[in-house]
């Protein structure tokens, strides 16, 4: 039991469907439809709240620059713009999911969903698939999902906890989950203040301080044998200082809200499900200077899908689905003025599933996705995936999977109506193949092609940009390589590593804010079944930026750097558990984004009681 503890704490760096432990695990990410990783031809990582506790993560992004693949850029502390790179591709790329809802924040230029304002406090799990999803999924899904779980009720498990950090940051939560016969209901609530740091360098200047309240009711409501019906909201209240042109401004700061709706109708009977969903999601931003508003952004998305799925047996299974999907945007600056924009689309998808026994030596698994978009803006697109996975017979825990896939990233509302000469979606092509041993060794080779990139050019006495399509198509390829080993002393040690061969743009100039090499170390020691100490090192190669605090602006270089993270893990008594967190211990002084500062040596403990 212990053995396997150990092994299901360090998947965050295994790709899922290499394990033979975790093979059990169900996700629904990769076809809207619950499914065992094992049935899953894809790289699928799943990091529990567990996991997210032993190792000390404080942020969403700081957790996917731990998986390989990913790396992110910092444009300064707590609740600061962050920009997630997966394999190459920007933030604009990956589909952002809360339970299965789409996060496309339309109050932002890209619309990629904004990571840095998810708090962390109340996720029970995360699955993320790298690859394109959108045969899945449609826009936004070219370069993979996350999709961010909050817990269910139908466990009764619930936690009040406490944290206090570097940066005079103060953290509060709890959450409740209670089942009630046929029924079941989960609650929570969590707080942060901090006086962080100076988004821009140098990091002292000043404090851009970063608040907010957070909240989710999520309750499953059994009507009878076949039917059942589950409610899900969320609400998000963030305040956040930030630097405008220099690092001592003091009269900068923003608001976000976020009001997140959904009803769901579950039918199961026999062989055959039924899914009905609504959701609605309404975000808004907005900026002040000196208390003046500068700004006011408000996103709408209205979502109805319904999804069918029919298991022909335990290895083979069909499913069809429909949506509609509204998205809404309405922009009011003092440099822009006022602007609506309406985008829509139909959607039809499928995903296909089956599995063979001892093919030429090795159990085969087969996924086919299509999917077809009807846009009222732009072109229909038109996506697919397939991929095949082999586990040798011979050779128990050799396997190997090779997966193809189309993708693509439609306009934002924004870049819509900035772009002088219109816009095409950005297209994708790709595929990879993987083989490894266990979970000893994994290797992963990737390859993908853009056309269509959506470039843009900026007019600083007019305060803003206008938006046109690349002519030239640029390449992503690179590797991915991952280990990890359990001791049967206690000891689990793993690392993993990304390369990039090709990650230039379409003038041929590397890639901005995009490193050639990025790599982790983990060492874990398990004193016992409550008792844990980790060491983590976390290698970023340099790369290519840009200073636009020089004229002209000048393209630079930054360093490479190597950062080293500690935690502590222990049960005090009975329910009540301690965390101890040193983030950076040698304060190493680097940068992710030119100008902008980033966190040095933090301490942060946290105090957790579960009932």
């Amino acid at each position: 039991m212990k053995k396997l503890s150990i092994i299901a704490v360090l998947s965050l760096i295994s790709s899922a469907f290499a394990s033979e432990n975790l093979g059990e695990i169900i996700v629904t990410s990769a076809s809207k439809e619950p499914q065992k990783i094992k049935e899953i031809t894809q790289s699928v990582t799943v990091i529990t709240k567990e996991e997210i506790e032993e190792k000390g993560y404080q942020s969403i992004p700081e957790i996917l620059s731990h998986i390989p693949g990913f790396n992110a850029s910092y444009y300064g502390g707590y609740g600061q713009p962050i920009s997630v790179f997966v394999r190459g591709l920007s933030s604009e790329n990956l589909l952002v999911l809360l339970n299965g809802i789409p996060l496309t924040d339309y109050t932002q230029p890209s619309a990629s969903g904004a990571l840095e304002q998810i708090p962390i406090d109340l996720v029970e799990k995360i699955e993320v698939i790298k690859g394109g999803q959108s045969g899945i999924w449609g826009a936004s899904a070219a370069a993979g999902t996350i999709n961010i779980i909050t817990k269910d009720g139908n466990i009764n498990k619930s936690s009040l906890f406490v944290k206090y950090g570097s940066y005079a940051t103060k953290n509060i939560g709890i959450d409740f989950a209670r089942k009630f016969n046929k029924h079941n209901i989960a609650l929570g609530l969590a707080w942060l203040d901090t006086h962080s740091f100076s988004a821009m360098a140098p990091k002292n200047a000043e404090n851009d301080g970063y608040k907010y309240i957070t909240s989710y009711f999520k309750g499953n409501f059994q009507i009878n044998n076949f039917n059942s019906l589950e409610l899900f909201w969320h609400y998000g209240n963030n305040k956040y200082d930030y630097d405008g042109f220099n690092a001592n401004d003091k009269n900068s700061n923003g608001k976000r809200k976020e009001n997140i709706y959904s009803i769901s109708h579950h039918f199961a009977k026999g062989a055959l499900t039924i899914d009905t969903k609504l959701s609605y999601v309404k975000m808004e931003r907005k900026y002040l200077n000196k208390k003046k508003q500068t700004g006011n952004y408000i996103g709408k998305n209205t979502l109805f899908s319904i999804t069918a799925n029919y298991k022909f047996s335990n290895k083979n299974s069909i499913t069809f689905g429909g949506e509609f999907n509204k998205n809404k945007a309405i922009s009011n600056s003092i440099y822009t003025g006022y602007e609506k924009a309406t985008l829509k689309n139909y959607a039809a998808f499928a995903f296909y599933t089956h599995t063979i026994d001892s093919i030429l030596g090795a159990d085969t698994t087969f996924n086919l996705a299509l999917r077809y978009d009807n846009f009222n803006k732009f072109k229909n697109k038109f996506t697919y995936r397939f991929g095949i996975k082999r586990e040798c017979n011979a050779i128990e825990g050799l396997h190997s999977a090779f997966n193809i896939y189309t993708g693509y990233k439609a306009p934002s509302i924004y870049q819509f109506l900035h772009a002088p000469n219109g816009l095409k979606p950005e297209s994708l092509k790709g595929y990879d193949i993987t083989i490894g041993y266990k979970n000893y060794i994994n290797l992963t080779y990737f390859h993908e092609k853009i056309k269509d990139k959506i470039y843009s050019v900026y007019y600083p006495k007019l305060y803003k940009s206008d938006f046109f399509n690349g002519t030239k198509s640029i390449k992503r390829e690179g590797i991915e390589l991952q280990t990890q080993y359990a001791f049967n002393n206690g000891f689990v040690i793993g690392a993993n590593w990304t390369h990039l061969f090709n990650f230039k743009d379409t003038k041929g100039k590397i890639a901005q804010k995009v490193p050639q090499n990025t790599a982790s170390l983990f060492i874990d020691y398990y004193f016992n079944e409550t008792t844990h100490i980790g060491l983590s090192a976390n290698y970023v190669g340099k790369r290519k930026d840009k200073d636009y605090l020089t004229y002209p602006i000048q393209e630079v270089t930054l360093k490479s750097y190597t950062t080293f993270d500690l935690t502590y893990n222990t049960t005090i008594k009975n329910n009540l558990k301690f965390s101890f967190t040193i983030k950076n211990i040698f304060d190493k002084k680097y940068e992710t984004v030119k100008n902008y500062s980033v966190e040095g040596r933090s301490i942060y403990a946290k105090l957790e009681y579960k009932f």
